[in-house]
């Protein structure tokens, strides 16, 4: 979707697909392939580009993920509170250390519960941080899924958000930050297991 901009009007007059997701809430369908390379931290100081490390993942479920949703206690829920405590623990970073997040889009509603989830905001401040102004390159809050995400970019089931958070730490993308240092990544919210990656840059270790 590059250089093709959507505007508040065109979005409105999209049509339903499920209320309350209109047609640009959905991720788009392509093909494609991507790969990525995972190395020990000694090798990867041999290649070319400066090391993009892996602190911390996550994979798991909130309580009771395997019954119907309309029986789990926590209705509204991307399924990430205890994945994220872990993460953070793991990766010995707290939600102010991140720079950058690319976040998994099969749905819009999934990417505010994700982020909310992850510790950015609590879910009644989401109106207040949820704007154009606090998710754009370079100068945002919290810059949002820079390469466009699965809605503009590509729907690679995840690939291209992880080997996007590496571009921004190689300051190699095409709407870059400042000295990224700690990048996430936030995969498949709402379809259990789910998961999560926080990457950094040399200035990490």
């Amino acid at each position: 979707m590059r250089g093709r901009p959507l505007s508040e009007a065109q979005y409105d007059a999209s049509r339903w697909i499920v209320e309350p997701f209109r047609l640009f809430d959905c991720c788009m369908e392509n093909d494609g392939a991507a790969a990525i390379v995972l190395v020990s931290a000694e090798r990867a100081r041999d290649f070319p580009h400066p090391p993009a490390y892996l602190l911390g993942g996550g994979r798991g479920a909130d309580n009771r993920h395997a019954a119907s949703s309309h029986t789990a206690p926590n209705y509204a829920t991307a399924d990430f509170r205890t994945v994220a405590r872990r993460l953070y623990e793991m990766a010995r970073v707290e939600p102010s250390d991140v720079d950058v997040v690319q976040a998994y889009e099969n749905f819009t509603g999934g990417v505010l519960l994700s982020l909310a989830e992850h510790g950015f905001f609590r879910p009644e401040e989401a109106n207040d941080m949820l704007t154009l102004e606090n998710l754009s390159a370079p100068d945002g809050k919290l810059p949002l899924n820079t390469s466009g995400g699965h809605l503009a970019e590509c729907y690679m089931h995840g690939m291209n958000l992880i080997i996007e958070s590496v571009r921004q730490i190689w300051g190699q993308s095409s709407n870059q930050l400042e000295d990224v240092d700690v990048a996430m990544m936030i995969a498949g919210p709402m379809v259990t297991p789910v998961s999560s990656l926080i990457l950094g840059s040399e200035a990490t270790r």
